[in-house]
């Protein structure tokens, strides 16, 4: 197991993840200040986001319905990593490229980006 939203399994065999990106973010107020060097201070807290990329291949293409109807309910989920990392998050964005199509219109290939949020209580 590579990751685990909510109930949904990101695996190397099933749904093939290329990348895990994890982003931390500070917000700094600066202000300006006549003959001196601008002054600088920290605001709030920190954000934490995290974002997955991968590919799916003719068999899997279809593995990622599920997961949609999950994005689709809009409420914050438990994402657990293989390396026991435990986040509650919002999921805010699901991308889908469908590539190598046939000619009945099917494609072989679909390419996706999952972008998520810390969420905090």
């Amino acid at each position: 197991m590579l990751a685990k939203i909510d109930d949904f399994l990101f695996d190397l065999n099933k749904n093939d993840i290329e990348s895990i990106q994890h982003q931390l973010s500070l917000t700094w107020n600066r202000q300006t200040r006549l003959g001196n060097h601008q002054y600088t201070q920290r605001e709030g807290s920190w954000e934490e986001s995290l974002s997955f990329s991968g590919k799916l291949l003719m068999q899997s293409v279809n593995a990622l319905k599920e997961f949609e109807d999950l994005v689709k309910t809009a409420k914050p989920v438990r994402l657990t990593l293989g390396t026991g990392e435990s986040y509650e998050v919002t999921i805010n964005s699901l991308d889908r490229t469908k590539k190598s199509f046939l000619k009945d219109g099917k494609y072989r290939s679909q390419e996706y980006s999952i972008s998520l949020q810390r969420y905090f209580k």
